[in-house]
């Protein structure tokens, strides 16, 4: 569904919304969904890997830590993932040694072709979004199965190299633009420009000098999705605070986030605005105030927005952060704070997890420079993939304007061709996100605007202090 953008400032409620028992019950429901939604798409993975292959008949399973580790979930999730396999004796438990796949399963096998997508863990757009794809293509190709490999997105890359060492090659690779950033070997996969041809000419210009400037073009960007500012309209509702509009500015963000934020017995109950700590989030603050990829020197509009972030999160103590990496545990979901950073990706497994509020999209209110930050998804196929041709159609498939259509209409995901979105989505809705009327051209991903200067895994972890309130803003700020 559609996520509607306010285009208005609405008129400050005078009756607000009690906060009552049954919010607190909604809570602690959608929590337990959220606990097995993931434990379930684990079992998704792993099933997959065993009937495809990828973890063959008396090969064992990787250790319950390392499953842990990878995909970013709880020892108890891991298990009764595990535990769920187990039902369907896919998987036995060989003690003191691991889970392991029985010598004699029976792995379904008939003549039909097999095309097997490898994807990252998570992959919102895999849960929520590739279905469309998959649907047009069994159309045209009802005797072809789809399968989807997760692989875990920290070791993407190498997982990739894995399975090629293991003789197991996947037909189609989704990819997400962090992980082809860091890809050191493109030429192992096929140049698409034969097979999307004049398809190319409808994609956003952004997105095509970004991802397809020259030949060979060896990744097809198929959906993508701006870092926008969503909130919670009832708990704004509740406090009087009136809805952002399109002139709402920092002043006013600020202000909604200090009256919604909650103090019980004088603990902070509910924060005004929570963001995740990584780079594709909070640099959004230093685009906002002018930073671009040609600065000489980052570090000004570096500290300007890390100060800002301290104040809000240190000074004043109306935000949080949240560090689940791998399944993006946003206290926002549920109601435990009013605004959060965010993408369309991320967006899209709200529902599921429980969400029992319609959240809306604010226009980014951070500074004068109209621009955020941007991430994509994007097909590749590999040069020694068991059929080319079918996995070449595949992408093909994914670049049609019916399909890129159902796309825009049918999920919460963007289509990469401009036309297409501005039929389905209103003109507010495609300002707030910061794409429609040439917004879109301001916008940056993260390796156009760093490059491979900074090693993301690293600053991570030399920021920890300064989240914590102990390191200052322009001590980070050196390391750019």
């Amino acid at each position: 569904m559609e996520l509607a953008a306010k285009t208005c400032i609405m008129s400050t409620c005078t009756d607000p919304l009690p906060i009552s028992k049954y919010r607190k019950e909604l809570h602690s429901n959608s929590m337990r969904r959220a606990s097995d939604f993931l434990y379930v798409r684990l079992y998704k993975t792993l099933k997959e890997q065993i009937l495809t292959g990828l973890i063959k008949p008396g090969e064992y399973l990787l250790p319950e830590n390392d499953l842990c580790k990878f995909y970013g979930l709880s020892r108890n999730s891991v298990r009764k993932a595990l535990e769920e396999l187990h039902k369907e004796g896919l998987v036995v438990k060989k003690v003191g040694l691991g889970t392991m796949v029985p010598a004699d399963v029976s792995i379904p096998s008939d003549d039909r072709k097999i095309l097997r997508i490898a994807a990252p863990f998570p992959a919102y757009f895999v849960d929520n979004g590739l279905h469309v794809i998959c649907d047009a293509f069994r159309q045209k190709y009802p005797h072809v199965d789809l399968h989807v490999l997760s692989l875990p997105s920290d070791t993407f890359n190498e997982s990739l190299r894995q399975t090629d060492r293991m003789g197991f090659c996947p037909d189609v690779v989704l990819i997400g633009e962090s992980q082809l950033s860091n890809m050191e070997k493109r030429d192992a996969f096929i140049d698409l420009a034969p097979v999307v041809g004049d398809m190319l000419d409808a994609v956003y210009p952004k997105l095509r000098d970004t991802f397809c400037p020259e030949h060979p073009i060896t990744a097809m960007p198929i959906t993508f999705s701006p870092v926008s500012l969503v909130y919670n309209p009832d708990l704004f509702r509740a406090a009087g605070i009136p809805y952002p509009g399109p002139r709402w500015n920092v002043d006013d963000f600020t202000d909604a986030a200090e009256r919604v934020t909650s103090i019980s017995d004088g603990r902070i109950d509910r924060f005004g605005f929570s963001l995740y700590p990584s780079l594709n989030r909070w640099l959004v603050f230093a685009l906002q105030n002018g930073m671009r990829p040609d600065d000489k020197d980052h570090r000004p509009k570096i500290a300007e927005a890390l100060d800002r972030l301290q104040d809000w999160l240190h000074r004043k103590r109306i935000a949080t952060v949240y560090t689940d990496s791998k399944n993006l545990i946003n206290p926002f979901i549920y109601g435990k704070s009013a605004m959060t950073l965010t993408t369309l990706f991320e967006m899209s497994t709200w529902a599921e997890r429980g969400i029992d509020f319609t959240p809306e999209i604010a226009p980014l209110p951070f500074g004068d420079t109209k621009s955020t930050l941007m991430q994509a998804n994007l097909l590749m196929v590999p040069a020694a993939c068991a059929d080319p041709h079918l996995s070449s159609e595949f992408v093909r498939m994914a670049l049609q304007a019916d399909v890129q259509r159902t796309l825009c209409e049918n999920t919460p995901f963007l289509s990469v061709m401009g036309t297409v979105n501005d039929a389905a989505r209103t003109p507010a809705y495609m300002h707030a996100i910061n794409i429609g009327g040439g917004l879109i051209d301001r916008n940056y991903f993260l390796h156009e605007l760093l490059g491979h200067q900074v090693d993301h895994t690293d600053l991570m972890a030399e920021m920890s202090l300064f989240w914590l309130g102990l390191e200052d803003a322009r001590t980070i700020a050196e390391h750019f």
